[in-house]
């Protein structure tokens, strides 16, 4: 633990770096991050080098970018001993020689395989910013200025700038014995907040109003909705274990913060989404409305199918470990009460405190002026 002096908004203070040992990345954690960024990137410039070649339509190629998930839920399959990968292997194979078509086989490898390497880097991200991101929401408003990360943390999780932020603090025990839908669909509301900024691509591109539904569209739209439990769901931790920051009134949860952030955003994006509508002519509104709709159908399948996942498998063992590392964050609690202006607490409040009349003590009578 490093301990070094700030300078803060009314006096300097002391803080201090995460300790040690506090990290909750595993090892397998940073080959799955690793990995992952790796093969996005590698697939990124295959898609941009074929489209710059000329043989190949972007929307045919973007598919491709899938592959991340793909690799990092095989990845997930063989730490996990989850030897069901060679039975869908060869299920695939099976239904490639039986002529299925490629785009079924493609969705179904995907929504099996894919969804549970999107759950694997979930996981990870969750356990790598956890505890940065508390330490960086428990000195913001006491600090006199704020750095580039800390003004991207007040940002993201709406920090009002008068909330004394150092007295955050969150449950320990967390017990589930079924899926927490609630959750589940507060996911999913994010994840249709996010797809807004996708519906405006559909409704500005006109490649969506001229291919037909058995082109590539939907592994086009489904390769892209594969990215927002990515963007949605490292959050939900926050949510799970009620992380807040305490005050005398009303606590600030720390997850409506990062909510109320996406609702302000999505309030212009829906009124552009309106406008770019109007604009379309009337012969293909009703294709790129189809395109909406069938992709707000695939954000709630996936999230849907990502959470449960997330929550079978995964939050369990994320959430033990925060559990056990917290006193290594927090080995003394701040309270409330300690603010130099708070009323002491009356004698006469303490239960048992004897009672007297006040006519004991007298009458006093002052003499009239004559």
């Amino acid at each position: 633990m490093s301990l070094h002096i700030e300078k803060g908004r009314n006096r300097d203070f002391w803080t201090d770096q995460l300790p040690d040992g506090i990290s909750l990345v595993r090892g397998f954690d940073k080959w799955i991050m690793a990995v992952f960024i790796i093969s996005f990137l590698i697939s990124l410039a295959y898609v941009l080098f074929r489209e710059m070649s000329g043989n190949y339509l972007m929307h045919d190629l973007m598919p491709l970018l899938a592959i991340p998930f793909f690799v990092c839920g095989v990845m997930f399959y063989i730490k996990s001993k989850y030897w069901i990968l060679l039975v869908l292997a060869a299920a695939a194979a099976i239904l490639w020689f039986v002529s299925i078509p490629l785009t079924l086989i493609y969705l179904l490898l995907f929504l099996i395989i894919g969804a549970s390497g999107v759950v694997a880097l979930v996981d990870a991200f969750q356990r790598a910013i956890f505890y940065r991101v508390l330490r960086r929401i428990e000195y913001l408003n006491v600090k006199k200025k704020l750095a580039a990360k800390d003004k991207l943390v007040a940002f993201m999780f709406n920090i009002p700038e008068d909330l004394d932020t150092r007295n955050i603090t969150m449950d320990y025990e967390l017990s589930r014995t079924k899926i927490p839908w609630k959750e589940v669909w507060n996911s999913i509301s994010l994840g249709l907040m996010v797809g807004m900024f996708l519906w405006i691509y559909i409704s500005m591109n006109p490649t969506f109003a001229d291919l037909s539904i058995e082109t590539s569209t939907p592994l086009l739209m489904f390769t892209l909705i594969l990215y927002i439990p990515v963007i949605v769901m490292p959050w939900s931790i926050f949510r799970s274990l009620n992380v807040r920051i305490e005050t005398k009134y009303r606590d600030f949860k720390v997850y409506n913060g990062i909510r109320a952030t996406l609702q302000r955003m999505a309030v212009p994006v829906v009124a552009a989404l309106f406008f770019v509508l109007v604009a379309i002519d009337s012969s293909d509104i009703w294709t790129v409305a189809f395109y909406i709709l069938l992709s707000a159908v695939m954000i709630v399948v996936i999230l849907t199918l990502v959470s449960i996942l997330y929550f079978w498998v995964f939050e369990a063992a994320a959430i033990n470990d925060i559990v056990s590392k917290w006193k290594m964050f927090r080995p003394v609690p701040v309270f409330v009460g300690l603010e130099a202006d708070e009323k002491r607490q009356s004698w006469d409040d303490l239960p048992g405190t004897p009672r007297r009349d006040k006519s004991d003590f007298g009458k006093l009578t002052l003499p009239e002026d004559k």
